[in-house]
């Protein structure tokens, strides 16, 4: 039977496997490693020294959430540029540290979001003093997910959503959105309501939104605008989706309103402040799945974090949020606390490119990228190395031919990752102008930079110079003669003095003293800000979605056997998998949103015997026999087996193997790229009466006996969703020869 059958009826039953800153006075202690844990779901990588169940109980719950926010702005998959961290403080006193300041005094708050470029952090407490953590968790997540899918809303439209959904209730299968939050509703009826036409204007800079005594009222009346046009009058969602969407555009916020309400902004004023005197403010419930079915997310990875990790992490989180200094220090303790533990080099690098401390940053780099690191540190390399090169007088001279091959391994990292990052095509195609070598490579990567940047004219000007260089002086001369019309004094007087010599002696031997221009230097000098950069287009743009849909194998791949072999070492030892004689497995299913509490029971003896009885409503009761296959032996299972490349669900990067049997589709296996365990696998699957396309999610690995196994698993069917919980894994019982025998 196929693949899709087996991995969880596969994986479980086969024998083979189965913003100012707080600088605090003294940094805060991670305490000992024992205190930090981490929980690694589809989307987010959650950290704490909070009790673990706490960790998983806000992972799942962000989780689900991120469902549920997604139906708001009509997406199946969210968007999401870049991975998300939550760190989980225990208590008030672990967080103030890293709490915001406005005006030197720390906010009261128990969480913040901090938006990075290449990654973004939840930050929350867990202290019982402070408001309901999930509720801040909800409100921070919201930030996240409009500013990657709905960008340019506006202040009071993102903290008026943030506080809708932040005060989600989940009770058994649904969930209660917009219940009353009288704090809010008080406070409103005993001040006066800001103008709708102020309350729409404000932005981060205003006392409404800085100042304890004007920001609740603009926080209460963005809750209760927002609550007004979604669930006012029974409920506008589709009409609140179109509004959303037409701000998303760009679209004024007042005309999006009239657009999609048919109200104008003076008579939505009053409406409000009718809707706020009445305070009916009544919650609707929504159909949701089962919660429980996202907690499938939450035990991927669940593991100690070392002392050194645990003050990595908090030490990134002070650099996204401007306090280098504090940063520095956390990261030179992680690295005597684990030095071989390679972040931290990556972080302590780049924090020192940009603070142009370029000697210190190479030590640092150096180690990083020993091991494959982002494009951006790869990059950093680069430039690190490049500046060796750089004469007092802010040209290049020269390169050595080792320090060119240095660069250029680093730019060569950078451009497969990132394709689409000019400086990186820009610096690669000026080291070998430099160096006066491989042209034809310079001018690839020369022509790629200008593509993707055509605005920038010292890009620009070295295309026309590797022109000159390569004897082709009418491509040259078209350039340049645009440049000496350039906004850029130093840019218009390098490209007349290149038309002069090009004008009185031969091209072909036009600048050959290797020196680039002054424009080219400057570049080198000041390399790209990481908060500056949105580089890959297919995930900047909106458009990519990360769950597995787009493969990348322009890359280098390892060889599949290589793969296959990890994945069997991470399943199990063979010793371990060969004693196991039969099995059996034993545990819940629930249909997602029907019914909760069925059971399934799986039978398997060697060499090929399974069976596997499931009973739950509507099913009813089930019964289904597969051949056995083992998963260290799958190229002995399908006529074919190939490494399709690589893609990413969640923020997690996937091997994608293509599994063709002898008849049948091809199925699809996805192996985590870190742990080599199976994350999903996409087929056709028959349960019963029911055949339709499936995806499968395997999660909470356990060891038993020696082989790991995923004690829950989810099958989504295009209209029907079930969750499996193991309950009982045991190995060599005896199996009675019916159980075999089909009804």
């Amino acid at each position: 039977m196929k693949f899709v059958l087996t991995l969880f009826l596969a994986t479980l039953c086969t024998f083979q496997g189965s913003a100012v800153w707080a600088k605090p006075r003294l940094l805060p202690s991670p305490q000992t490693r024992d205190n930090w844990r981490s929980v690694r779901t589809n989307n987010l990588f959650v950290i704490g020294n909070a009790d673990p169940e706490k960790l998983r109980q806000v992972a799942a719950w962000l989780e689900f959430f991120h469902s549920a926010f997604a139906r708001l702005v009509s997406r199946n998959v969210l968007d999401s540029s870049v991975p998300t961290t939550v760190i989980v403080f225990r208590d008030d006193a672990s967080f103030t540290p890293f709490k915001p300041l406005y005006q030197g005094r720390p906010i009261d708050l128990a969480g913040f979001f901090q938006p990075g470029d290449d990654v973004n952090y939840i930050a929350l407490s867990l202290d019982p003093d402070n408001r309901d953590p999930f509720s801040t968790a909800f409100h921070e997540y919201v930030h996240l997910h409009l500013r990657d899918n709905v960008p340019g809303v506006p202040l009071w439209l993102n903290e008026g959503l943030a506080e809708l959904y932040g005060s989600l209730q989940f009770t058994g299968n649904d969930a209660l959105l917009g219940a009353p939050l009288s704090h809010y509703i008080r406070l409103l009826r005993e001040n006066e309501l800001l103008p709708l036409s102020t309350l729409l204007s404000i932005g981060t800079n205003s006392p409404h939104y800085n100042e304890r005594d004007k920001t609740g009222v603009f926080y209460g009346e963005s809750w209760a605008l927002v609550h007004y046009l979604m669930l006012g009058e029974n409920g506008r969602q589709e009409q609140f989706r179109r509004f959303l969407q037409q701000v998303g555009r760009g679209e004024n916020a007042a005309k999006a309103i009239e657009d999609s309400f048919g109200v104008s902004l003076a008579t939505l004023e009053q409406e409000l402040k009718t809707y706020v005197r009445r305070g009916d403010f009544a919650a609707q419930r929504v159909a949701v799945d089962n919660p429980q079915t996202y907690a499938s997310y939450t035990a991927i990875q669940r593991s100690t974090l070392s002392e050194g990790e645990a003050n990595h992490y908090l030490g990134d989180l002070l650099l996204h949020t401007g306090r280098d200094k504090e940063a520095e220090q956390y990261f030179k303790q992680a690295i005597a606390l684990d030095p071989g533990f390679i972040p931290p080099y990556a972080s302590l690098g780049s924090m020192y490119v940009h603070q142009r401390r370029y000697a210190e940053a190479k030590k640092y780099l150096q180690k990083a990228t020993s091991t494959p690191q982002s494009y951006l540190i790869h990059y950093y390399h680069a430039v690190v190395l490049s500046r060796e090169g750089i004469a007092p007088d802010g040209r290049i001279r020269e390169y050595s031919k080792e320090t060119a091959a240095a660069i250029r391994e680093q730019l060569l990292r950078a451009t497969k990752l990132a394709p689409n990052f000019a400086p990186a095509h820009h610096l690669l195609a000026l080291v070998d102008f430099v160096a006066d070598e491989r042209l034809d490579e310079a001018l690839e990567m020369a022509q790629k930079a200008r593509q993707l940047t055509p605005d920038k004219s010292s890009y620009s000007l070295l295309l026309a110079e590797i022109y000159l260089r390569r004897s082709d002086p009418a491509s040259a001369r078209q350039i340049l003669e645009t440049l000496t019309r350039d906004s850029d004094q130093s840019v218009r007087n390098e490209a007349k003095d290149l038309l002069d010599s090009l004008n009185g002696t031969n091209p072909g031997e036009n600048r050959r003293s290797g020196s680039a221009s002054a424009s080219g230097s400057t570049m080198i000098a000041e390399p790209v800000q990481t908060g500056s950069v949105r580089v890959f287009s297919s995930e900047s743009s909106g458009g990519a979605i990360r769950d597995g849909r787009t493969i990348e194998s322009s890359g280098p791949l390892p060889p599949v056997d290589e793969v296959l072999a990890k994945y069997g070492e991470a399943i199990g030892a063979a010793k371990a998998i060969d004693v196991v004689k039969s099995r059996v497995v034993k545990g819940s299913v629930d249909v997602v949103g029907v019914s909760r509490g069925g059971s399934f029971e799986t039978y398997t003896e060697a060499p090929n015997k399974s069976a596997t009885m499931v009973q739950a409503y509507p099913l009813g009761n089930v019964k289904g026999g597969f051949s056995f296959f083992g998963p260290l032996k799958l190229k002995n299972n399908y006529a074919k087996v190939t490494l399709a490349g690589m893609s990413k669900i969640g923020y997690r990067d996937v091997y994608v193997l293509d599994l063709q049997p002898a008849a049948g589709a091809v199925e699809r296996l996805y192996l985590d790229a870190q742990t080599y365990l199976p994350v999903r696998s996409n087929a056709v699957m028959k349960i019963g009466t029911l055949s339709d396309t499936v995806e499968m999610y395997f999660d909470n690995w356990k060891e038993v006996d020696g082989v790991k196994y995923p004690f829950f698993v989810s099958q989504k069917f295009p209209k029907l969703t079930l969750s499996y919980t193991v309950k009982e894994i045991q190995h060599n019982v005896p199996i009675d020869a019916r159980v075999f025998k089909s009804n």
